[in-house]
């Protein structure tokens, strides 16, 4: 007859459930396996799967020290980190958001604006459309297995024995920070630039003749710039988009 101590199931659980808190926390933050579609029982049987495959290999505490207050720390630790890495790649999307929001107003498209359920916030058509254009470049440089892997690496990196820092300090919270607006302008630059060059060249023909309805000729003139400038543009947004999102997928691996 096979029995099991307490000590033993109490380490088993242990080993499945240490793992299961960062995943989850991972889960809830991170694009695209975040995303409200996705179903949450979805979400917890395959944190839950991934959980079971890295239990015989991550060394964890027994479930029952949860309970104690070093347990309760270790915890609080282990939903931080998940939670920090999927924000760090989150971030890359905020800048997509950014950029297109910017683009948006230089180009008249900022008036159709409409309630994204998945974002949970009003977007333009613009930033809903770089949103989608990098979440489709996440799936094509594999950035979900990235992900994972990235998650993994961590418990290499913080392990669950405890005794770690948090990955993030303020100093290196607030970098982060500036990245978004480091790559939402450089991606909404040139549609800032054009933008103001169509302005002076409206402004300057409505010096020229008086009689020229500004309103009725500048505002469609803006918006068709600025949308060839978006098809001219796209095969460029490519290299900084899958820059960022390398950048921030190996920010943990390191």
């Amino acid at each position: 007859m096979i029995t099991f101590t307490e000590a033993q199931l109490s380490a088993w659980y242990g080993a499945v459930f240490w793992p299961l808190v960062r995943l989850l926390a991972l889960l809830s933050v991170a694009p695209v396996l975040s995303h409200r579609a996705a179903p949450l029982r979805l979400k917890v049987a395959l944190a839950l799967a991934i959980a079971l495959v890295l239990a015989p290999t991550v060394p964890a505490p027994p479930i029952g020290d949860a309970l104690t207050a070093p347990g309760m720390a270790l915890l609080a630790q282990n939903i931080a980190i998940g939670v920090i890495i999927g924000f760090t790649v989150r971030l890359v999307f905020s800048a997509l958001e950014l950029a297109g929001e910017v683009i948006g107003l230089q180009s008249g498209l900022s008036f159709a604006g409409f309630f994204n359920p998945a974002a949970g916030t009003t977007q333009t058509a613009v930033s809903s459309f770089l949103s989608l254009l990098g979440t489709l470049m996440f799936l094509a440089i594999d950035g979900h297995l990235m992900l994972l892997y990235a998650v993994t690496e961590s418990f290499r990196l913080f392990p669950l024995t405890g005794g770690t820092e948090l990955p993030l300090s303020f100093d290196r919270v607030a970098r982060l920070g500036g990245e978004v607006f480091v790559i939402g302008l450089t991606i909404a630059l040139p549609f800032i630039a054009v933008a103001m060059l169509v302005n002076i060249v409206v402004g300057v023909a409505a010096r020229v003749a008086p009689q020229l309805n500004i309103f009725a000729v500048g505002f469609p003139l803006t918006t068709l710039v600025g949308l060839g400038m978006l098809f001219l543009m796209l095969p460029y947004l490519e290299m900084p988009l899958r820059a960022a999102l390398e950048r921030a997928l190996t920010l943990w691996t390191q």
